[in-house]
């Protein structure tokens, strides 16, 4: 019997990296700089950058955030399974936002229109 690994934070963000960039048009209407604070063992920082340049998500501060969302490696993996709803999420405080609600809400639908 073979043992499920779940995927590092990295490999989560290499995938939406490759969706995003596989079909943008996920993207549209949504260009901002969302960036993740990811806490765990493999916490890190991440964006996930809309903009002229083309979709894409990168490890690190590459531009200013102009929403910040902090949350747990696992609930941030469910979340981008579909699993954990952003919204619920947020209520339950599992995930925290910082700077602007407008984009953290149309992140919600970027999310929706991959699953891994």
């Amino acid at each position: 019997m073979t043992e499920f690994v779940k995927p590092s934070t990295n490999e989560v963000f290499e995938m939406i990296d490759a969706a995003i960039k596989y079909d943008p048009s996920a993207t549209e209407g949504k260009e901002g700089i969302y960036q993740f604070n990811i806490q765990s063992d493999d916490d890190g920082t991440y964006q996930m950058i809309i903009d002229d340049d083309g979709p894409r998500a990168v490890k690190g501060e590459e531009k200013d955030a102009q929403v910040t969302l902090t949350i747990d490696h696992d609930d941030f993996r469910d979340m981008v399974a579909g699993t954990l709803n952003p919204t619920a999420a947020f209520m339950s405080g599992k995930l925290k936002i910082k700077g602007n609600m407008g984009l953290a809400l149309k992140l919600q639908t970027v999310l929706n229109s991959f699953s891994f």
